[in-house]
């Protein structure tokens, strides 16, 4: 594909994401029916769509509307591009058309260039005061790659060597050796040997952050009351713990056992009624959250998201939390996380489940992109 050929597939698929298709499922579906397409079209294809939806507010005030054409011009625009270079340049180009001439980005509101729904900037003013236009502004960039490495097989030297013998330039994190970041593009990276033999997981530094707060869990029983696909199993697991992994839908935790196998670790799968009256030293509940952290991984919620949704998430998240303290032994922690960015969901849940449940907080912590990964938060509380 053209350069021009892939800008007018963007139109295409971005158009469908409009009218209310989930980003990924436009994605596939332009995919199956376009077999033509290479490995390197889809991706760099991906990557354009999935720029357009991060910066869905600004590129259709500069580029003339909310529509996939105005968001692929103003997408042009902000990379440097000339249109007369894209738009009936080929036979798979889009056409020529009388377009509004182009709004510099520099002539934009704040609204419009910070990338937010008014409402979720007006909460991030409150919440992170002079750092929210920055946090604002960072969820517009692409998230970086992170992996953790399982230390239970390997180390961080022996990873970062693998993974310079493949061709990528990749380093340790400061603050935690076993998060390595590696530079973009990493396509092909779950194709290395590596990663096809368990040694690494790909896993954002912030929650890995969260779960090296826990310290050493050598030997401490853990239950993992929020599964899902189980990433956090599978870290927990890496740093010695015996791991139990639950969730409401048990179908969420269908990629958990290959992962597993291939990790080389040790997971039980529960239900609820499995449990009965099982008590672990630690319970962790990542809980279901507006996503706020990850909106640049998933892009969805961060234009379709309303406050009436976020106040309905806080009263689940309170829900799981009282179910979950059940299976804490007296003297034990338990373990809140989110991949979100408000405090409503955050230091705000801390203290109500603090005050509320009658157990003591122990540590919070909040980290946001500006720390170099995705929006997360952890607290811990002593039973």
């Amino acid at each position: 594909m053209t350069p021009a050929a892939r800008i007018a597939a963007a139109i295409d698929i971005l158009e469908q994401v409009l009218t209310g298709q989930a980003a990924e499922k436009a994605f596939l579906a332009w995919s199956r029916r376009s077999r033509f397409a290479g490995s390197k079209d889809r991706a760099a294809l991906r990557d354009i769509v999935f720029q357009c939806l991060r910066c869905r507010r600004s590129y259709a005030a500069v580029g003339g509307g909310l529509s996939g054409r105005g968001l692929v011009r103003g997408y042009i625009s902000e990379i440097g591009q000339d249109e007369v270079d894209v738009f009936g340049n080929g036979r798979h180009a889009p056409d020529v058309q009388d377009d509004p001439p182009l709004t510099p980005f520099d002539a934009l509101s704040e609204g419009d260039r910070c990338d937010l729904q008014d409402w979720v900037l007006d909460r991030f003013r409150q919440d992170y005061g002079n750092d929210a236009i920055a946090i604002a502004r960072s969820l517009r960039d692409q998230a970086p790659v992170w992996l953790r490495v399982n230390a239970q097989r390997a180390t961080p030297e022996g990873v970062l060597a693998a993974l310079a013998d493949a061709g990528f330039d990749a380093e340790a994190a400061d603050d935690l050796p076993g998060a390595i970041q590696v530079a973009r593009p990493a396509r092909g990276l779950v194709n290395t040997q590596i990663a096809q033999d368990g040694l690494i997981e790909f896993q954002d530094i912030g929650s890995q952050r969260a779960v090296a707060a826990l310290g050493d869990l050598t030997g401490l029983s853990v239950l993992d009351y929020c599964a899902g696909g189980g990433g956090k199993s599978l870290a927990f697991a890496a740093a010695g713990a015996s791991i139990t992994a639950h969730d409401r839908d048990p179908r969420r935790m269908s990629d958990l056992a290959p992962r597993a196998k291939r990790a080389q670790a040790a997971i039980r799968q529960k239900t609820a009624a499995d449990l009965e009256r099982a008590l672990f030293d630690v319970v962790a509940c990542d809980v279901p959250c507006s996503g706020s952290g990850a909106w640049r991984r998933a892009v969805d919620t961060k234009w379709t998201l309303t406050p009436d949704q976020l106040s309905d998430m806080v009263a689940i998240q309170r829900q799981i939390v009282e179910a979950a303290l059940q299976y804490v032994k007296p003297g034990g922690r338990l373990v809140y996380m989110t991949c979100s960015l408000f405090a409503l969901e955050n230091i705000a849940q801390a203290a109500w489940i603090s005050e509320t449940l009658q157990i003591d907080l122990i540590e919070q912590q909040q980290m946001t992109p500006l720390d170099g990964g995705d929006g997360f938060f952890v607290a811990v509380f002593q039973a």
